[in-house]
């Protein structure tokens, strides 16, 4: 044994079990001492979850399917530390969980997302857990006549469109605040999109409708109000009660049994037709000019479930009792973490943020999430492998500029769907499904088949860091994009 290798590692904690935090703890998994904290002990990808709700549930094959999107923290992680728990305060030298626990770190990576509605969150801890929750709603689906969903980005348009064609006897309502669908994606995977959903028989799309309140009603007729010792979200001041209990959901539980929706009518001011030459010189300007003028309401009822999928909401670490929570001081109003294109929080060149939870003005998914794990990796391995001075250049950073075109793909059905990416443009049909393949394939292909690799050395991954830590010298605090 060499004393002078004998080393403590570097001690790395990520927060956040996510396809963002995922992907980190997998990258610095040979480099570093990882502690890997979620509230579940496996990865799911989440928009997975579409067809399998969607198409009714079958013996065997739809537990299959379910399996294939869950893969356990533990086999793609080979030395990484995973704690399942949940996260109750920070400090500049541990984490805190809520279970009394405490995890200490040079290096705090958080990418905690955001929060999402029920069934595309879950509270269940284990894989067979989960599978259970999602064939319980699966039943509980084929007992509704009407369902409604609330939100035309991509999950809606996805779920809809995925709803209406495998149960034929459904109906189902979707309501976006826009007059166009899938504002992130060109025009022309817009107008391909309306009309894959306008073509279903069972299936109604309400544009220009703002849903402004949903209640939910006993089998007795009586509205049932939230429970008032809860804080809830946005969509849970809209809804009302937690739809990630399973007795909301399940008949004769004590969830609501029928819907009723509330809705504003909006009308947006269009702007003139932007010719090339001036989106060469201008930039393409935005194709609305205002928020939308009310111009009426309405109200919709008699639905057996509602789909709550007009945004999802920002899940910051909040901190119980008297236990300290130093990111609080980085948080935007809207909850997100503002951070520079370096991923670092200001004046704390330790702690990283990457993925759905920070503040950047950029289409969130997979595709950024993907960049944003990949740019935190080469930032870390710059300082490692620099042979002079550690610090981190700007062009080390996000470029953001390089973010404006989306890398999207959205499922519309068997053999359908439309996307976009900064090297295709739109595609619709054949196309865009093949590349939706593609990009799933790449996203996941670590956590089905990881690769065995060689520790590196970390005595020298020590010294590295500790001269940068020392130092902490960084070239940029850019929060231009706050």
């Amino acid at each position: 044994m060499n004393p002078a290798e004998d080393v403590t590692p570097v001690r790395a904690v990520v927060v956040g079990g996510g396809y963002c935090g995922s992907r980190v703890a997998y990258q610095l998994d040979s480099m570093f001492d990882v502690t890997y904290i979620d509230t579940k002990n496996f990865f799911e990808l989440t928009n997975d979850i579409i067809p399998i709700i969607a198409n009714p549930w079958e013996e065997g094959k739809s537990e299959e399917a379910c399996r294939r999107m869950m893969i356990l923290h533990r086999y793609y992680l080979k030395r990484t530390n995973v704690l399942t728990g949940k996260v109750d305060g920070v400090d500049d030298k541990q984490v805190y969980l809520k279970d009394g626990r405490s995890v200490p770190y040079d290096l705090l990576m958080v990418t905690v997302g955001e929060k999402k509605s029920f069934p595309f969150s879950t509270k269940q801890r284990t894989i067979s857990g989960r599978v259970q929750e999602l064939r319980h709603f699966n039943e509980f689906l084929q007992t509704c006549n009407k369902v409604a969903v609330v939100g035309g980005g991509p999950v809606g348009v996805s779920l809809a469109q995925d709803l209406a064609a495998a149960r034929p006897e459904l109906d189902v309502h979707l309501y976006h605040s826009h007059d166009e669908l899938l504002p992130s994606l060109p025009g022309v995977c817009r107008r391909y999109a309306l009309d894959k959903l306008r073509s279903n028989e069972n299936l109604t799309v309400h544009l220009n409708n703002r849903v402004t309140e949903v209640s939910g009603y006993g089998g007795d007729g009586k509205r049932i109000d939230p429970p008032a010792e809860r804080t809830p979200s946005f969509w849970g001041k809209l809804l009302g009660w937690n739809h990630s209990q399973e007795d909301s959901f399940i008949p004769g539980g004590a969830g609501p049994t029928k819907y009723n929706l509330t809705f504003d009518r909006v009308q947006y001011a269009a702007r003139e037709q932007q010719s090339i030459i001036s989106q060469v010189f201008l930039g393409r300007k935005p194709e609305v000019i205002n928020d939308g003028e009310v111009v009426g309401s309405g109200s919709a009822e008699g639905f057996d479930y509602v789909f709550s999928l007009s945004g999802d909401t920002a899940r910051p670490v909040v901190a119980s009792g008297n236990k300290p929570n130093i990111l609080k001081d980085h948080e935007t109003p809207d909850g997100h973490y503002r951070t520079s294109t370096l991923l670092q929080l200001f004046n704390r060149p330790n702690i990283f943020v990457a993925g759905r939870c920070t503040n950047f003005p950029i289409t969130k998914g997979y595709g950024s999430s993907d960049i944003q794990a990949r740019t935190l990796f080469r930032e870390l391995t710059s300082i490692i492998s620099n042979p002079t001075a550690a610090f981190l250049h700007s062009r080390d950073g996000l470029q953001l500029y390089r973010m404006k075109v989306p890398r999207l793909h959205v499922r519309l059905g068997v053999g359908d769907g439309v996307g976009c990416t900064p090297w295709s443009g739109g595609m619709t049909a054949g196309p865009a499904v093949l590349e939706f393949h593609q990009d799933r394939n790449y996203l996941i292909k670590e956590f089905q088949r990881p690769v065995f690799y060689k520790q590196q050395n970390q005595s020298k991954i020590k010294l590295k860091i500790d001269q940068w830590l020392a130092h902490e010298i960084t070239d940029i605090t850019d929060f231009s994009h706050c």
